[in-house]
């Protein structure tokens, strides 16, 4: 599939990959203990990290022991990702593909998802359809763990404009349209670089409620097991900034379609 217009601006005019290099190290560390600590897996177990950019899991995970795949449609990233894991010396697979085409068939014990990797597509079913590339893909009993922002705590916190400073000394001025009946946030962000020089990026994003998300997981035929409001293991509430799912591929029931 050909890349949607979105994903261009964000992920690759938008250089996506070089805000991801600047996440602080501890926040991976703390980030990737938790995932291998509650997917409860053994050493060996397959896992796909879906969405996985520059591999700032996957790397990590790798030196842990898990066989590794990761999934991304920016070629850049992916650069990056690769020669990260050469520098690690740990074997990496990796596939240059759409979400929502997931090139495993019950063979994963796991597939993760981190950092709102997921809600960018222009319908539900687009969403479903990639929630169902999941549950395919995973063995009878795999588990799948989503990672994305919180909604109730985004509507509660809700800011139409706002500057921040990244790291590399940038401005960035963020616009956002919130669609209350869609759930979806429309995001433009101007950046200004400390040369002067300016560029523009924008995306959309559909929040989920855990009920709704629940509900499509479900669906797909993974059961939710449990859910945190971020990698430092708090109990999920409307407070939390984050939402983690655990949830796990029936072993006899419906799958949904692909």
């Amino acid at each position: 599939m050909a890349a949607q217009d979105w994903f261009d601006s964000f992920f690759v005019q938008g250089r996506y990959a070089e805000q991801l290099e600047r996440v602080p190290e501890e926040r991976t560390e703390q980030e990737v203990a938790f995932i291998a600590e509650r997917l409860g897996l053994g050493e060996e177990a397959r896992v796909l990290d879906l969405c996985c950019g520059i591999g700032r899991h996957t790397v990590p995970l790798a030196k842990r022991g898990f066989r590794m795949a990761g999934l991304d449609l920016d070629g850049e990233a992916l650069e990056k990702a690769k020669v990260r894991a050469q520098k690690a010396g740990v074997e990496i697979t990796w596939h240059q593909a759409d979400m929502r085409d997931i090139p495993y068939e019950g063979v994963l014990d796991a597939v993760i998802s981190w950092f709102t990797s997921w809600g960018f597509y222009e319908s539900d079913e687009d969403d479903a359809q990639v929630l169902a590339a999941v549950a395919g893909a995973l063995k009878p009993g795999g588990r799948f763990m989503l990672e994305v922002a919180n909604r109730e705590s985004i509507f509660h916190r809700y800011r139409d404009t706002e500057w921040r400073e990244e790291t590399d000394g940038a401005l960035v001025l963020t616009r956002r349209e919130l669609d209350l009946a869609g759930s979806r946030n429309y995001v433009t962000e101007t950046v200004i670089r400390p040369d002067g020089s300016r560029s523009e990026r924008w995306h959309r994003v559909r929040f989920y409620s855990l009920t709704e998300l629940s509900r499509m997981l479900t669906e797909a035929g993974l059961a939710v097991e449990q859910t945190w409001g971020g990698s430092d293991g708090s109990p999920y509430d409307l407070s939390s900034r984050r939402l983690v799912v655990l949830a796990r591929k029936s072993t006899g029931g419906r799958v949904g379609d692909r």
